[in-house]
């Protein structure tokens, strides 16, 4: 027979352990030490997850409304900071021993320092070289003889100047990929009508018109390397001696992106 203390006590322990509702009808449900270091632990984790998530509102914020709270420098230094402050092993590691658990938990977290620390073009359209052309309504367009240039003399679009439609020439200051469209309408029915796009007396492409019993329209797109100082223009393959060429027909080119 157990004491009756010792008796008290145990059923004490049982409820205790089991919750079981004491007299005045509330349940004994006490927490262990290592409950609380549980609970800490997960409250620590809600905490980090809050700040992460109040930075990520704080980013987009900025990025949808730049002008209210910093400029366009402040934030390029803010940006070029970070990538300073994560190296590419500290991002991509995929090491599981050496993955922390807050990382495994947060992928969303390593795909922004990723995306940070991806290469990016540091020029803007305000800075980039500004390069195109269009013109139209060809001079001298009847009965023209081989390798006669063609001179569109109506130049529609112009910018930074460097078409010269006196003498059907483009020759830009900036070297880079250009590209270029040549549109010819041939009225001469039942004539034909071959023309060139030369880049320093360098064909880089051939176009074909004619052949028709009223008008036939023939031309092409090139993309092509052009060296600052360059000449381009558009001249006639061959011709069978009677040609005209309509005023739709056009020259036009812009800088695709700038290269050495």
């Amino acid at each position: 027979m157990f004491p009756a203390g010792l008796g008290i006590l145990f059923c004490s322990l049982i409820c205790v352990v089991l919750g079981i509702p004491n007299y005045e009808g509330e349940n004994f449900n006490p927490v262990s030490s290592e409950n609380i270091w549980d609970l800490q632990r997960e409250l620590e984790k809600l905490r980090q997850e809050v700040e992460y998530q109040g930075e990520e509102i704080k980013r987009l914020k900025q990025e949808t409304y730049p002008n209210s709270c910093h400029t366009r420098d402040s934030m390029k230094a803010e940006r070029s900071s970070v990538i300073a402050d994560h190296t590419h092993n500290e991002v991509f590691q995929t090491d599981s021993t050496s993955l922390s658990h807050d990382d495994n938990s947060h992928p969303e977290k390593i795909f922004r320092q990723g995306r940070l620390l991806m290469p990016f073009n540091s020029s803007s359209p305000e800075n980039s070289p500004r390069i195109a052309f269009y013109a139209n309504r060809v001079k001298d367009n009847v009965n023209l003889g081989v390798h006669h240039t063609l001179i569109f003399g109506n130049d529609v679009t112009n910018e930074g100047n460097f078409y010269h439609h006196a003498t059907g020439n483009f020759i830009p200051n900036v070297s880079g990929v250009y590209v270029f469209h040549v549109q010819i309408l041939l009225c001469s029915p039942g004539h034909e009508l071959r023309t060139e796009l030369v880049v320093e007396g360098v064909v880089k492409a051939a176009h074909y018109t004619g052949d028709s019993t009223h008008c036939s329209n023939g031309g092409g797109m090139a993309i092509v390397h052009v060296n600052a100082g360059d000449s381009v223009w558009v001249r006639v393959e061959t011709a069978d001696g009677a040609n005209n060429i309509a005023w739709e027909s056009s020259f036009a080119g812009f800088l695709l992106y700038p290269q050495q």
